[in-house]
């Protein structure tokens, strides 16, 4: 009887622990697919992201940015290709995505100043000319400084580049008169600035009201 008894609870038990067993992978396996699910999406918007800058705001492109994400979106096809994520595939395609996002933001510091650098340096310029206008473009162009994977936020970004262009055209400003602008904005423009041509846009623009004159204060 004895010994049945104890046949029978280590039966019960090794029911038990294969019980266990199961939903412990079943609970290890939910929760690597929804990491699966979580990275997918991660990587469908910085994919959506960069093809918008390469192909949109054309944006110098990076090969070794490109190639790693080839390489990663594969990786993650053959996480899945027994038909459920391998939990070691998964935390793999986590890492390489991470590092990837890492020499994106790197990159984007260096990609955003070429493609707003001379832009916006001029609407800061023209600030004094039409501040409301410069404003408005300058808060659709300097969100975009810090990378992330909103492509919305690009989107706005490039329709207040284009704005700015126009705002910019609809002036008629040369190199001559930027610099002019851009001294006086620093407190560095003299009488010698004046030529003539920048003295008729002025006059042309009715400015004239706008900008001041003074002496430089020596020390001593």
């Amino acid at each position: 009887m004895i010994f049945e008894d104890l046949v029978k609870t280590t039966k019960d038990m090794q029911d038990l622990q294969r019980r266990a067993a199961i939903k412990k992978n079943k609970d290890l396996q939910e929760a690597t697919d929804e990491k699966y699910r979580l990275l997918l999406t991660q990587i469908n918007k910085f994919v959506a992201t960069i093809e918008y800058l390469y192909t949109v705001a054309k944006i110098e492109k990076n090969k070794e940015i490109i190639s790693s994400t080839i390489e990663l979106l594969t990786l993650l096809e053959l996480a899945v290709e027994s038909g459920f994520a391998i939990q070691d595939n998964v935390s793999i395609a986590e890492t390489s995505y991470k590092n990837i996002q890492g020499e994106m933001k790197k990159d984007w510091q260096k990609q955003y100043s070429n493609l707003t650098s001379s832009t916006v340096s001029t609407l800061e310029a023209i600030k004094g000319i039409d501040a409301e206008s410069v404003s408005n473009c300058l808060r659709k162009i300097q969100p975009a400084e810090i990378w992330d994977t909103n492509v919305k936020k690009y989107q706005t970004m490039n329709t207040g580049l284009n704005e700015a262009d126009q705002l910019i055209a609809s002036l008629g400003l040369d190199d001559g008169i930027i610099s002019f602008l851009q001294n006086t904005n620093a407190g560095r423009a003299t009488l010698k600035d004046l030529d003539d041509k920048v003295l008729a846009w002025i006059r042309d623009e009715q400015l004239e009201s706008k900008i001041r004159i003074s002496f430089v204060k020596k020390l001593g």
